[in-house]
């Protein structure tokens, strides 16, 4: 791949024409030099197989050898024997090559996602376009199985139709039904302990200590209370404080005023209990957030989310393969808990991934939209901590039980470090930041950093794509998909010139605002 053209002078020696006197002259002559990334080999014939390619170069030109640029038909039979190299049920198509358009690109789809992936891309790069036509050609397959984060439901027309691509859900809001079959609940029982103080405990009270160790005992309590009464006693048995059991939210506001208003028998009269008055801000805290509407998907959830076989039904819609490929929108999450939202949803779905029996497991990918909303570079709070923590291990571990991450951003320089240095495959569409060109930069072989230099040069739909899915590092231009997202770039100037506010518009978006449920 050619990195670098450079033109000199260089003074070269005469020696056919030396002087009468023996003097050898010198003559300043005109250099050209090209600079090359040898990318790998090909043989007409290779053992018993002819025509094959494989990475890296173990034979390498002399210097000053003639050399060829591939263009026209030998490009395309180039690329083509590359194409022939990958089973036909292994092929995934995402364009033509930027040098020639009537080329195939093609990429190994098992390698994109079992080593995971990053789709990089400044705003109106193409990004959403890029997610839509993935899913786009995984829906061709008999039995996909990928999950959508959407932070700002900007898929919801691939689940509409007469031909969804995907089954969309969405975190239930405040104004949404118990009845609705795309409202997703994540009641609070849901919540390892982990998970639990960082949503309600303020790590800089004094009595901070005291109110975790009140609700480690009490859950654990109502846990093991709510399965011996269930009768599962073989459940009751092997249960940690962390396992998914449901329990009353009553009962352990309860539990905890009875123990911040405890007076227990002193030696002449009654004195304060142990926990009297330590934990009167813990239960004002966790009394704000059931009443607080916008929670209402984890601590207001309908009275089936409280049953025990609830979660079997949780985990048949969003692991299950009859779905297909599932959207979940976030877009009505409250901004101060998307983290530890986000990163319960994916620990749960890991978790449950994990326990299923070897032999029964189906590969599934989840696609981390806006990626650095949640996987963020530097974490600012507790919360943030929980959710890096749960996509962490899965970036670091999830390849071993079938689960991988495509990474979605707009912002990789924000992204968590730990994250991006696992993914073994990029989709690099136009970077303008110098931060974030630096990232990828720094995720390239020291050989290829000269095509990183074309990052803020592409043009919208061109991608650089390298990795193990493909064999060669490869500058492409992205097929369209059939159905777009909700995100294209509003046309500003011609709006403003044909587009009139209406008032009613207006009044209806406080309303909504005012109840926080879209129409």
């Amino acid at each position: 791949m050619l990195d670098r053209v450079t033109r000199d002078l260089q003074e070269e020696a005469l020696l056919e024409n030396p002087d009468d006197d023996g003097t050898v002259p010198l003559e300043a002559r005109q250099r050209d030099l090209l600079r090359v990334v040898l990318l790998g080999t090909y043989r007409e014939v290779d053992g018993t197989r002819r025509n094959t390619f494989k990475r890296g170069a173990d034979s390498y030109p002399l210097v000053e050898s003639p050399c060829w640029v591939i263009d026209g038909t030998n490009l395309q039979n180039l690329m083509g024997l590359l194409t022939q190299q990958l089973d036909p049920e292994k092929q995934l198509q995402l364009g033509t090559f930027v040098a020639d358009s009537a080329a195939t690109a093609v990429a190994d789809g098992d390698r994109l996602f079992q080593r995971h992936a990053a789709l990089l891309g400044s705003t109106g790069s193409g990004k959403s376009w890029s997610v839509a036509l993935i899913l786009e050609r995984a829906k061709a397959l008999s039995f996909p199985n990928l999950i959508v984060f959407d932070m700002h439901g900007e898929y919801s027309p691939l689940t509409e139709g007469q031909e969804p691509i995907a089954q969309g859900f969405r975190i239930a809001g405040p104004g949404d039904s118990d009845s609705d079959s795309r409202s997703l609940y994540l009641p609070w029982w849901l919540l390892n302990q982990e998970e639990m103080q960082a949503l309600l405990l303020d790590r800089s009270e004094s009595n901070a200590p005291n109110q975790a160790a009140r609700l480690t005992h009490h859950v654990r309590e109502l846990k093991l209370a709510q399965l011996e009464e269930a009768g599962r006693t073989e459940v009751a048995g092997r249960f940690t404080v962390d396992s998914p059991v449901p329990f009353s939210l009553i009962d352990l506001i309860a539990r905890l005023e009875d123990d911040d208003t405890e007076m227990v028998p002193g030696a002449r009269s009654e004195k304060a209990g142990p926990f009297n008055g330590r934990l009167t801000r813990f239960v004002a805290r966790l009394k704000a957030r059931t009443e607080d509407r916008r929670y209402g998907f984890m601590f207001g959830p309908p009275d089936e989310a409280v049953g025990y076989d609830w979660l079997h039904g949780l985990a048949k819609d969003l692991l299950g393969t009859k779905q297909g490929i599932k959207i979940i929108d976030f877009s009505e999450v409250p901004s101060d808990v998307l983290p530890i939202v986000v990163g319960v949803l994916a620990r749960l779905l890991y978790e449950v991934h994990f326990w299923t029996a070897k032999d029964k497991r189906t590969p599934i990918t989840f696609v981390c939209d806006e990626a650095h909303l949640y996987l963020p570079a530097s974490v600012a709070d507790i919360a943030e901590v929980r959710a890096l923590d749960s996509f962490e291990r899965i970036a670091k571990e999830g390849r071993k039980y079938g689960i991988s991450l495509l990474v979605v951003s707009q912002r990789p320089s924000d992204v968590s470090r730990t994250v991006l240095s696992q993914c073994n495959n990029f989709i690099a569409l136009r970077l303008t930041n110098d931060q974030d060109q630096a990232v990828v930069k720094r995720l390239m072989p020291d050989s290829m950093e000269g095509i990183a230099a074309a990052l803020p040069l592409l043009d919208v739909g061109e991608a650089l794509v390298l990795g193990d899915a493909l064999v060669l590092p490869t500058r492409i231009r992205l097929d369209t998909p059939s159905i777009k997202p909700s995100s294209a770039t509003k046309n500003f100037w011609t709006e403003w010139n044909e587009s009139e506010v209406q008032d009613e518009d207006l009044v209806a978006a406080v309303e909504a605002m005012r109840m926080q449920s879209r129409p």
